[in-house]
């Protein structure tokens, strides 16, 4: 229903109808007639701009004022010829609003689309460029269109089994390096794995984003393996071996300089600085594995009886090859007795 406040028109279903008091009705026609009014519906008379003036001169002749007035017509009482003369021009104004109004509406969506494309418009008026402007995303889009198609074509029903949902067996934490993409190295399709990545691929018992994925996966999804995953060549074991300053990641890595405090005289003793940068992401998942073994999330699983195996696994980015890093947990035992906690309080 589309209103026109300003007339005191109401117009939907195409019917147009505004309302007033004393008005004379040609009723099977649907056309009501008053002072300044008048109704006009889409079943309504055929004749509803000429039977008015017709009985004024005697009678409408149309099958539908035939079959409720007789031949004669319909005679419409207490209606002055100068009132055919207004539900004329009414009509015609009322048309003609119509049409200005539809004109407008449809200007009005095209260009709310042109804005929505193009903009989007924040709460303090400041704007971010769309998607739409930039030419490079089409080559996105493009690639999505074609990687799309490839899947559809091994399997059609993909994609309606995958938006019913979820049921991975395995949660990945590993490092946000572009390098090192879970699925591309697992070899594993959407909804097979569930992953969380950082900076390092660090767990931290303070960081809540990563414990809800922890959480989530692990009480809900009922992955039955989580893998912590470390490579070669990390951009942040690098950094945490120098003595430079990066700005706000400085605090992020401090948990990696940690590692590398810990074990200070053993990287102190690897005279080969790529030998000794090796084997601090080495060091470095290793720490990871035990902080996820020491989590109260994998603890109380394990304690409920939950089958669920941590691996510790690390990537080669020279050769693609991901290695068993020879670590897997599967009950509280590799907890160590610091950090294990079998009570409630």
């Amino acid at each position: 229903m589309t209103r026109l406040a300003f007339t005191g028109v109401a117009v939907g279903g195409g019917a147009v109808r505004s309302v007033s008091a004393g008005s004379a009705v040609c009723r099977r026609g649907g056309v009501s007639v008053g002072a300044a009014a008048a109704t006009v519906g889409r079943s309504g008379c055929a004749c509803a701009r000429d039977c008015v003036g017709r009985t004024q001169r005697g009678g409408c002749t149309a099958p539908c004022c035939h079959r409720k007035f007789g031949r004669r017509g319909a005679v419409v009482t207490r209606m002055a010829a100068s009132d055919s003369s207004e539900l004329e021009k009414q009509i015609e104004m009322l048309e003609k609003v119509l049409k200005e109004q539809d004109a407008k509406l449809e200007r009005l969506e095209t260009i709310k689309e042109q804005e929505y494309a193009s903009k989007m418009v924040l709460a303090d008026e400041s704007t971010l460029i769309g998607g739409a402007t930039d030419p490079r995303m089409e080559e996105l889009f493009k690639q999505n269109r074609e990687w799309a198609a490839s899947v559809l074509e091994k399997d059609p029903e993909f994609f309606n089994k995958l938006k019913d949902g979820q049921s991975p067996e395995i949660l990945w934490i590993g490092c946000s390096d572009s390098r090192v993409p879970a699925n591309q190295i697992l070899n594993m399709m959407p909804g097979e794995v569930f992953v969380h990545r950082n900076i390092g691929n660090c767990v931290i018992h303070t960081d809540l984003n990563c414990l809800s994925v922890m959480e989530y996966s692990i009480k809900y999804l009922k992955v039955n393996r989580l893998i912590v995953c470390g490579h070669y060549n990390c951009g942040a074991v690098k950094a945490a071996m120098t003595d430079m300053k990066f700005g706000v990641i400085d605090n992020w890595l401090r948990h990696i300089r940690d590692v590398r405090r810990a074990h200070a005289k053993e990287l102190a003793a690897i005279e080969d600085e790529d030998k000794r940068y090796r084997r601090l992401c080495e060091l470095h998942l290793m720490e990871q594995f035990q902080n996820v073994c020491s989590t109260t999330i994998v603890q109380n699983a394990w304690d409920e009886g939950h089958d669920l195996t941590v691996h510790a696994l690390i990537f080669d980015t020279a050769d693609g090859s991901l290695k068993d890093f020879g670590m897997a947990a599967a009950d509280p035992s590799s907890v160590s007795t610091i950090y294990r906690v079998p009570q409630s309080a």
